[in-house]
């Protein structure tokens, strides 16, 4: 039961929910007690249920699927920037299940724009990975990936079911020194409108990004295609 101390209710019991979470007494990918089930263990009711629950939503504790349930999701984004910058932590941050389907891993040769971006030569091997992105298990982004292997060093395919930027940062160590975006309108080509199941010529919003070392190093090129009608950029940043 919660207390009647001054704190508003819906926070005492968002408080309570969070450290099950934390504390793995929820485990990932769980589905947490539905709303009956809550109201009555806290002695509370269903507003404050709601608003608890939308409350972790929101912050990326908790996702929803309609007509399934609410769910618990993989640990919380542990820096500012990956909010930004990862595809996985922005579906987590917006309610929504991320997902991921591995269409190619390549080494080969860059092509000379691409040796330009990444200031390699033409001989040296860079990888190559392509993916498909979903938002509660629907096509959402065609991402396109171009890494110089001489940085990022041996890739565990394994790993890209999930959060490249989680692989990249956490569990290789490598963490960007600075990051350009540039995001512009297009039109969807066949391979395009096919994985994102639109018709050709659908528009798309294109999402670029070039990483560098902390050196100032470009070592990561990626291109995102999202489908225009569903898609949107939304981006906070906090200067306080």
């Amino acid at each position: 039961m919660l207390e009647n101390n001054g704190i508003p209710l819906y926070l005492q019991l968002y408080d309570k929910l969070k450290q099950k979470i934390i504390r793995e007494e929820w485990p990932q990918d769980s589905a947490i007690p539905t709303e009956a089930q809550l109201m009555k263990t806290y002695g509370v009711g269903r507003e404050t249920v709601r608003r608890a629950v939308l409350k972790l939503v929101h912050e990326g504790y908790l996702f929803r699927q309609r007509g399934k349930g609410t769910f618990v999701c993989r640990r919380r984004p542990e820096d500012g920037l990956e909010q930004l910058v990862s595809f996985t932590a922005e579906m987590l941050a917006r309610g929504y299940r991320p997902g991921t389907r591995v269409l190619e891993v390549a080494r080969q040769k860059p092509d000379a724009s691409i040796a330009g971006i990444l200031h390699c030569t033409g001989s040296e091997e860079i990888l190559y990975i392509k993916r498909l992105r979903t938002a509660n298990e629907l096509p959402a982004a065609v991402e396109e990936s171009y890494l110089r292997s001489d940085i990022f060093g041996p890739l565990d395919a394994d790993k890209l079911e999930g959060s490249f930027y989680e692989y990249m940062v956490y569990q290789k160590g490598i963490k960007p020194g600075k990051i350009v975006q540039e995001i512009s309108s297009g039109l969807a080509d066949a391979e395009t409108a096919r994985l994102l199941e639109v018709e050709p010529g659908h528009p798309i919003l294109q999402l670029s990004r070039l990483m560098h070392t902390v050196q100032g190093v470009p070592f990561f090129w990626m291109v995102f295609r999202y489908r225009g009608d569903t898609y949107s950029i939304k981006t906070k940043l906090d200067l306080a």
